[in-house]
């Protein structure tokens, strides 16, 4: 049920349909719609036939709940036991469900209540609270300008492992140099490093930069 909230607010949070959602979690669209009809009688979403579901405001709440436990717990095996970002993701989904709230609370505390995890993904507050992001898919990025990559994304180890392996994490600065017309491919440097990054990959980054003008 956690994983269905939580892929509904990654999705939506509003109009998610059913096949999209079957799709993300690897589930039949029957189980998909069944589990929704379950999660619209607890009063967590609101599902219009032919439009999608969305998620309630409870229901919301829910979701940023599990959300908040998934991205502590990437950040306390990153930091306590070493695992790389690569690694993350998939321990982290094993271990969400079952983490107490005392044990959430201990291990925000230890960690000094960081705001992003390992990936720069926001990690929302104890009552769901999610500062603003203002971070930019490096697609949509302006040229010679310095950016900071904020985050990438966490949920496929091949992607993140091609990222490490070309030094782009959080925390990189990196300035594209010039980007292809034909498939919004970017041609990015990291100081003396060359790299080709394509336009599917690109939109997965995010960053920041600032504007002095």
């Amino acid at each position: 049920m956690e994983d269905y909230l939580k892929s509904l607010w990654k999705l939506g949070p509003k109009d998610v349909g059913t096949q999209e959602l079957a799709d993300n979690l690897n589930v039949t669209p029957a189980s998909a719609t069944k589990m929704i009809l379950r999660l619209t009688e607890k009063g967590l979403v609101d599902h219009i036939p032919y439009k999608g579901a969305s998620l309630t405001k409870k229901g919301e709440l829910e979701a940023l709940s599990v959300v908040r436990r998934h991205r502590l717990l990437e950040t306390f095996l990153s930091q306590t036991l070493g695992l790389g970002r690569e690694q993350l993701h998939e321990e982290a989904e094993k271990l969400e469900h079952a983490l107490s709230k005392n044990l959430e609370n201990a291990i925000a505390e230890y960690l000094g209540h960081p705001t992003r995890d390992p990936h720069g993904h926001p990690i929302p507050g104890p009552n769901g609270e999610l500062y603003n992001e203002t971070d930019l898919p490096l697609s949509d990025s302006p040229m010679n300008m310095v950016l900071t990559v904020m985050q990438v994304p966490d949920n496929d180890s091949n992607i993140l492992s091609w990222l490490e392996n070309n030094q782009i994490h959080p925390g990189v600065q990196l300035m594209i140099v010039s980007r292809d017309v034909f498939d919004g491919g970017l041609n990015v440097t990291i100081g003396n490093q060359k790299i080709r990054i394509s336009s599917s990959i690109a939109s997965l980054v995010k960053i920041s930069f600032e504007d002095g003008s």
